[in-house]
């Protein structure tokens, strides 16, 4: 495992208040894989084809720092997608690839690999 796929693992068991074993993350290949791993963490069940919303929840504070520079400070988890629904985990999750990969919301679907389609060593 990478140190993306480490920074994206931290930060998800951060915000989800979960923890991932080496073997649970290990396992993950999809997108999907991740979100049914943090929906089961959650004892919640994960939509079958979940699609990404409009406005993704805010997971990090981007604070300007020299002229050109941005420094990123994590967030806890915003108020709006608390409780948890199976709906909030996964655009928090796709918040945490777009926010850690620069990657757009419409790359981050149920069956994209995350190290062979997105990237994520």
């Amino acid at each position: 495992m990478g140190l993306d796929a480490v920074e994206i693992v931290l930060r998800t068991e951060d915000l989800f208040a979960i923890t991932l074993t080496d073997d649970e993350a290990a396992q993950v290949r999809t997108v999907a894989d991740f979100y049914a791993l943090i929906c089961s963490k959650l004892n919640l069940t994960p939509l079958p084809s979940p699609k990404t919303s409009a406005q993704l929840p805010v997971i990090t504070h981007k604070e300007k720092f020299l002229s050109i520079f941005t420094k990123p400070t994590p967030l806890p988890a915003p108020p709006e997608v608390l409780p948890w629904s199976p709906q909030s985990i996964w655009d928090t999750l796709v918040s945490v690839f777009v926010d850690l990969q620069g990657l757009k919301p419409a790359q981050i679907v149920p069956q994209a690999r995350i190290a062979q389609d997105l990237g994520v060593d």
